[in-house]
């Protein structure tokens, strides 16, 4: 292997085959010396901006206890995930507002059971706050799609210089073939 990389005098071998394997070979380094520096800090910037968009969840959002105003009788469809299903509830938000609502509650849920739920600071229902755990999932997950643009990177470069160098290379190939078949079709028919 490593002597078909190897630059030699082999007549049949073009200039181009050996810029080529150059390209190549750097395209390689260039790619294992990128994708760690890439990976670290795509994963530092998607865990700070994860980070301050927890914290900033965290000091928006509040937990309020619910009561269901109604039993929950809805029935589960197979195509959920979940076994949670909607409820008339109440709640009082940080400010001391009542409101009223769907909430979500485990299936046959009776009246008056009570639930914790995030609301905002308008007392209005939404999403639990990013937990730590998908915080540093988002770094992992910045960091292995920053290696995989990076090999992608690599790759297209690969392609389009084994493109640019093929087209060169049959051309070459075309402008000796000329000059060849002179030589070799001297026969009349």
């Amino acid at each position: 292997m490593l002597r078909r990389l190897w630059p030699d005098r082999n007549p049949l071998r073009r200039t181009t085959d050996r810029l080529e394997t150059c390209l190549v070979a750097g395209l390689f380094v260039a790619a294992a010396a990128a994708a760690p520096v890439a990976a670290a800090a795509a994963s530092h910037v998607a865990y700070a901006s994860a980070l301050r968009a927890e914290q900033a969840q965290l000091a928006a959002r509040h937990q309020a206890r619910a009561v269901l105003t109604e039993p929950a009788n809805a029935p589960i469809s197979s195509y959920t995930v979940t076994a949670l299903v909607p409820a008339r509830g109440t709640w009082t938000s940080a400010s001391g507002a009542r409101h009223s609502g769907q909430v979500l509650v485990p299936a046959g849920s009776p009246k008056g059971t009570a639930i914790m739920v995030w609301t905002d600071n308008t007392g209005q229902l939404t999403s639990p706050p990013l937990k730590p755990s998908q915080v540093s999932g988002q770094g992992k997950l910045a960091a292995v799609g920053a290696v995989a643009g990076v090999v992608a990177a690599c790759l297209c470069a690969t392609a389009v210089a084994r493109y640019v160098l093929n087209k060169r290379r049959m051309a070459a190939w075309d402008a000796d073939w000329i000059v060849t078949a002179q030589a070799w079709n001297r026969q009349r028919w």
